[in-house]
């Protein structure tokens, strides 16, 4: 984890490296049949530049500006439960024959907490994944109080 502030906005970067190919790594987020078995709630994905991750109630949430399958895709962060747009590069890289790492950088984050409720959403991201090739079975997500008020 890195926490950033720099002109007023925050940035996070966050990695995970899992015993699994690149191949299952990228089939399991790209394959919208099983994307929903650790991806819960589940999202659309359009990807394509200028296709859009929605939620299942069709909100978009953020708009692929790049994208290299398997490998990288750029974003543009427009959820509207977050105050003004952000940048999200998410990159998968093969580190050997059967163990890929996932990076995820968001930044030009507006609020402090944003960024605690972003981190604990791309954290989350990471573990439900990680856990759904241990177990086959999601993560579930309990939106936190980034902030441990009662």
């Amino acid at each position: 984890m890195a926490f950033v502030s720099y002109n007023n906005t925050y940035s996070l970067t966050l990695r995970r490296t899992l015993r699994q190919p690149i191949e299952r790594v990228w089939r399991a987020i790209a394959n919208s049949q099983e994307r929903p078995l650790w991806l819960d709630p589940p999202l659309q994905f359009d990807f394509r530049p200028g296709g859009l991750i929605r939620t299942a109630e069709g909100l978009p949430i953020a708009e692929f500006i790049e994208y290299e399958p398997a490998q990288r895709w750029m974003l543009r962060w427009i959820s509207p439960l977050n105050r003004g747009e952000s940048k999200v590069v998410v990159e998968i890289t093969k580190v050997n024959r059967i163990t890929t790492r996932v990076s995820i950088r968001h930044w030009n984050i507006q609020t402090e907490h944003d960024y605690h409720e972003l981190y604990a959403g791309w954290l989350w991201f990471l573990d439900s994944l990680e856990r759904y090739f241990t177990t086959e079975k999601y993560l579930e997500y309990e939106y936190p109080d980034v902030f441990g008020r009662q």
